[in-house]
């Protein structure tokens, strides 16, 4: 197999990068892709990595001709340079594609900009560079880094040796978007599931009779409002069976409509635009919740009605 010998190649000209004035930033977001591009070839990670692609693209043991191959690394080196930018900014392929397509900056640090023009890689192209390299590649050559870094911080220009002892993690603790299933919560929720599933159902041409949908999920939220500031009130304990009452009717009455939409959407579900697994998404969904909306009811009116205590096991 040919041995993997990365071609001295000559980078295009890059135009000039734009002076960008009031805008902090910008300027360290600058001096970061600097630095970076700075630490690539001091470390030789670029140039190892090339390496690796080139043994790989290799091993087939086909010759190709100089020029073929200096395509290659260009198209390697620009496939290392997108995925560290996409990664730092956090965008998807195609919104990175648009851009770098408007960034003159991230151009620049790509290696896209010359000066006769700009070319930008696709989308397409973008999820290629992507899947250039193995991860257990990546992973030893970084490794090799952090130890150059620990090491010899002279060769990367660092104030200090890198301390790879001290391992240090986030442990904010941030708002889940969950919230603890209390009983008359579900019933908001089974609420909002069913009418959701109703209005599914009403857009593709089935009605039966009834108000809008976003008619219950408003005043389901009205009374679930009243039922948290029930706390506050002196008779709190009597607002809070009157209001768990209202949602129980209310209740009730969104499950019989949800019934016999499920009934009439498994009957005439041909009628829709929807295929049979399709319209089985929508009634697995609706069933779920209207086999577990008594269950839930009964449990509300258990502990505000009757002031009796659920067991942990229910």
């Amino acid at each position: 197999m040919p041995t993997a010998t990365v071609i001295p190649f000559e980078l295009p000209l890059p135009q000039v990068l734009p002076t960008i004035e009031g805008n902090v930033d910008y300027q360290e977001f600058r001096s970061q892709l600097l630095r970076i591009d700075q630490l690539l070839l001091q470390s030789s990670l670029e140039t190892q990595l090339l390496q690796t692609d080139l043994q790989r693209w290799l091993a087939n043991g086909k010759c190709p001709r100089a020029k073929a191959q200096q395509n290659r690394q260009l198209h390697s080196r620009r496939a290392l340079r997108c995925n560290i930018a996409r990664l730092l900014v956090h965008e998807d392929f195609r919104s990175f594609a648009a851009r770098l397509a408007d960034s003159p900056l991230l151009q620049y640090f790509c290696g896209l900009s010359t000066v006769e023009g700009v070319r930008v890689p696709s989308k397409s192209t973008l999820q290629r560079y992507s899947l250039w390299w193995e991860e257990p590649e990546v992973r030893r050559l970084v490794y090799t880094l952090l130890v150059e870094g620990a090491d010899t911080p002279q060769h990367l220009d660092l104030e200090s040796s890198l301390d790879l002892e001290t391992a240090f993690l986030d442990t904010t603790c941030l708002a889940a978007n969950i919230h603890y299933p209390v009983d008359w919560v579900l019933l908001r929720d089974a609420t909002r599931t069913l009418m959701k599933g109703v209005q599914l159902i009403r857009d593709q041409g089935l009605k039966h009779r009834m108000e809008e949908p976003q008619s219950f999920i408003t005043r389901i939220n009205t009374l679930c409002m009243a039922m948290t500031h029930a706390w506050n009130q002196a008779d709190g304990q009597r607002t809070r069976k009157r209001t768990l009452r209202q949602m129980d009717r209310l209740v009730g009455t969104v499950r019989a409509h949800a019934q016999r939409y499920r009934d009439l959407l498994d009957r005439e579900w041909a009628q829709t635009d929807w295929t049979r697994p399709q319209a089985e998404q929508v009634l697995a969904r609706m069933d779920q919740v209207l086999e577990q909306l008594p269950k839930a009811g009964q449990q509300a009116r258990q502990r505000i009605l009757a002031d009796q205590l659920v067991p942990n096991d229910e």
